[in-house]
């Protein structure tokens, strides 16, 4: 089981290389977005490069493997369904308070809990955002 910072840092990944389109993504970059300091996104991006969930190269940048890939596209997935069902199903207003609350809840949202909120909600393809939802099994049948 991964921490919930490195769930974060394999959603700004997914966010730079994804829907991007970068090649890599660079550690300032990184920093910049999670708001930490470059020598922290190192010291993580190094856990994270040793389970298998990034491909770190100091002078080219990072890239996800495989296996953070998925992980990083369950996250988004159950970020941007979370921010759906409080807002869409809980009648709460889009704000940063909703975003803070999504960004707590993602953690915690299994895939069976995903699936059953994309379901109810009818598959939607894009968070309150617009940004993309990543479409789920319960999509495809």
């Amino acid at each position: 089981m991964i921490s919930e910072s490195m769930e974060e840092y394999l959603e700004a990944l997914w966010v730079f290389l994804k829907e991007e389109g970068k090649d890599y993504a660079k550690i300032n970059e990184i920093a910049e977005r999670l708001e930490i300091a470059p020598p922290s996104a190192v010291e993580m991006l190094r856990k994270m490069e040793k389970l298998g969930l990034v491909e770190y190269s100091p002078r080219v940048g990072i890239r996800l493997t495989p296996r953070g890939e998925e992980l990083a596209r369950q996250a988004i997935r159950s970020h941007r369904l979370a921010e759906l069902l409080l807002t869409e199903l809980l009648d709460m207003e889009l704000n940063s308070e909703v975003h803070a609350h999504a960004c707590a809840l993602e953690h915690h949202i299994s895939k069976a809990i995903a699936e059953a909120v994309c379901i109810k909600l009818g598959h939607p393809r894009q968070c309150p955002h617009g940004k993309p939802i990543p479409r789920g099994e319960c999509c495809s049948r």
